[in-house]
């Protein structure tokens, strides 16, 4: 099965129709040399909007890179910064494995098929210990999928249902706030009903909230980076100019940022909002060899 150009920048428009949305699933379906042509796609149409899109109407979508598609490096620096989770095995009659993120805490959780979830404080992750890429959620995490187009992997929270194939996305769900919300990042998830009807499909860079029986369905342009960085605190950007990246440190610090020198060769760089800006820049300057200067409000 092959899809043209022209339905790809279509999607990114969100122009699509029904129809077209299917279809391409169905192409997303087929092999994960499709999924990588749709995320590169992406990534080259943000960058685009990013640097020159001026009044497009989706510029706002993502404001740096909606092609955070490889924020799988995003792990390393979480292991590092992160405490352990706690004990995920419950005994009950169901063998479930539960993971809880306490008040005031994060944890990380490696699932069995290699996929990645980061809890926020307040949250439990629930998932059979024969595991069928079927979770539940009650609370915020981040997920972080891998690709599988025999098994689709799905989250349930508050009676409604996320499916994906392999993406990057967050889910807020928090029963006492009766009302759902996820933003995507890379990839494609939809949003179900309890009988497996779809509501929405999003797009990267959209954010979708609505309550429990899918009733008040909003839709909104997000920032996934900035969603991401502020929630977590912990960022990887791949293949980003060090013009971007300083771009992205200056959001993250409230600081100036900027290099001496940028030759344009891409740089996958990851780092934490709790590390000193000093720290991250000398770890940015060993990785690339480059000289940086960094301006604080006041300084010259």
């Amino acid at each position: 099965m092959e899809i043209d150009n022209e339905l790809i920048l279509k999607y990114q428009r969100c122009e699509t129709t029904p129809a077209e949305e299917d279809l391409l699933l169905d192409y997303l379906d087929e092999s994960e040399e499709h999924r990588k042509r749709l995320d590169e796609a992406n990534f080259l149409y943000c960058a685009g909007v990013i640097h020159g899109g001026g009044g497009r109407k989706r510029r706002n979508l993502v404001r740096l890179l909606s092609g955070i598609a490889a924020l799988l490096l995003v792990g390393f620096a979480v292991w590092a910064l992160w405490p352990k989770s706690p004990d995920r095995r419950s005994e009950d009659a169901a063998a479930q494995v539960v993971v809880e993120a306490p008040e005031g805490s994060r944890s990380r959780v490696s699932l069995p098929d290699g996929s990645v979830v980061w809890l926020n404080s307040g949250s439990r992750l629930t998932y059979p210990e024969t595991f069928d890429r079927k979770v539940t959620l009650e609370g915020e995490g981040y997920f972080d999928v891998v690709y599988n187009p025999d098994m689709p992997f799905s989250v349930s929270a508050l009676g409604l249902c996320v499916k994906v194939l392999g993406t990057v996305f967050n889910l807020r769900a928090y029963s006492r706030e009766d009302r759902l919300e996820t933003t995507l990042a890379t990839g494609s998830v939809s949003l179900q009903d309890a009988a497996g009807k779809r509501l929405f499909l999003l797009h990267p860079g959209e954010q979708v909230s609505c309550c429990p029986d899918g009733s008040d369905l909003d839709v909104r342009a997000a920032d996934a980076w900035t969603l991401l960085l502020d929630t977590y605190g912990v960022v990887t950007v791949p293949d980003a100019s060090l013009t971007e990246l300083c771009s992205i440190l200056n959001h993250a610090y409230g600081v100036t940022v900027k290099s001496r020198s940028d030759d344009g060769t891409p740089v996958t760089f990851s780092f934490s909002k709790d590390s000193p800006v000093e720290e991250v820049v000398s770890r940015l300057s060993t990785l690339t060899g480059k000289q940086f200067d960094i301006r604080k409000e006041g300084n010259l």
